[in-house]
C-alpha cells in the first residue's frame, strides 16, 4: 500500500471513529434504527403478490358475471323483440279479419243496391212498353169511325192516364237515379280501399276467382265463358275478398246419327 492510500485509508478510520454531527435538514436523530430485513420484504412481497392474485380472481369473476348478466339482457331484449313482433302480427292479423269482415258486410248492402237499381229499370222499361203500345192497323170505314166516336169518350180517361204514367215515371226515375248515386258512392268507397269488382261477365271461367253455381247449354258461345253472373265477386288488391258465383256455358250435345 502506498503512502498515499495509507494515508487516505487513516482519514477514513478517523471519521468513522469520530462522532459526526447530523446536518440540520434530517431533524432529530431517531432513537433507535431497525436493521433491513430481507425475509420480511420476501414474505410482505409474497403477501402483495398474493393479494394481487385474489383481487385478479375477483375481478375475472366479476367479468364473468357482467358478460353473463350481458347475455341474459340480450336474450330478454330478443325475446322481448320477438313477442312485441308476435304481438303485431296478431293485431295486423286482427285487424285485416276486422276490416275484411265489414268490407263483405258493405258488399251485401252494394249487393242490395245493384238489385234495386235493377228493379227500377225493369218497372221502368215496362212503364214504356205500357205507355206507347204498338198501334193496329184497322180496315173499314165503320171501323175507323166506330174508332173515332170510341176516342171521343175516352180521351179524357186516357189523358187521365198518361198524366199517371209520366208521374209514375217520374218517381221511378228519381228513384233509380237516388239508389245508383247511392250505390256509386259506395263502390267510390270500397274503390279508396282497394276493393274492385272481377270481370265476370262474357269471360273464360277462372277457377281461381270465380265458382261456377250451374252450366248451362248455349250455342254460338265458347266452352266455359260465363254467360251469366249470378253474385259479383270482388278483389282486394291482390287478395280475393269474394268469388263471383257464374253460370258457365257448354256446347250444345250434338246428336250423332246411327
Amino acid at each position: 500500500m502506498t503512502n498515499d492510500q495509507e494515508v487516505l485509508f487513516t482519514k477514513f478510520l478517523d471519521y468513522l471513529q469520530s462522532e459526526q454531527t447530523p446536518p440540520e435538514y434530517l431533524g432529530e436523530a431517531p432513537e433507535s434504527t431497525n436493521l433491513f430485513d430481507v425475509y420480511q420484504m420476501v414474505a410482505e412481497w409474497t403477501a402483495l403478490r398474493h393479494e394481487v392474485k385474489q383481487q385478479g380472481k375477483l375481478l375475472r369473476s366479476t367479468q364473468d358475471a357482467l358478460v353473463q348478466a350481458l347475455e341474459v339482457t340480450r336474450a330478454d331484449k330478443e325475446q322481448l323483440q320477438i313477442r312485441l313482433e308476435e304481438s303485431q302480427k296478431q293485431a295486423s292479423a286482427k285487424f285485416e279479419q276486422q276490416q275484411e269482415k265489414l268490407l263483405k258486410d258493405l258488399l251485401g248492402i252494394l249487393d242490395a243496391l245493384d238489385r234495386a237499381c235493377n228493379y227500377w229499370q225493369e218497372e221502368l222499361e215496362a212503364l214504356s212498353t205500357t205507355s206507347n203500345p204498338k198501334p193496329t192497323l184497322q180496315k173499314g170505314f165503320w171501323t175507323k169511325i166506330k174508332q173515332w166516336f170510341a176516342g171521343k169518350e175516352v180521351e179524357s180517361t186516357l189523358s187521365e192516364k198518361s198524366v199517371v204514367s209520366e208521374s209514375l215515371s217520374e218517381i221511378l226515375t228519381s228513384n233509380q237515379q237516388g239508389v245508383e248515386l247511392i250505390r256509386r258512392s259506395l263502390l267510390e268507397v270500397l274503390r279508396q280501399r282497394r276493393v274492385v269488382p272481377i270481370a265476370a261477365q262474357g269471360k273464360p271461367f277462372n277457377s281461381q276467382t270465380m265458382y261456377a253455381v250451374g252450366r248451362e247449354e248455349k250455342a254460338g258461345v265458347t266452352d266455359n265463358t260465363v254467360i251469366q253472373e249470378v253474385v259479383r265477386g270482388y278483389l282486394c288488391g291482390d287478395r280475393i275478398l269474394r268469388e263471383a258465383q257464374v253460370i258457365v256455358a257448354t256446347g250444345v250435345a250434338r246428336e250423332f246419327e246411327k
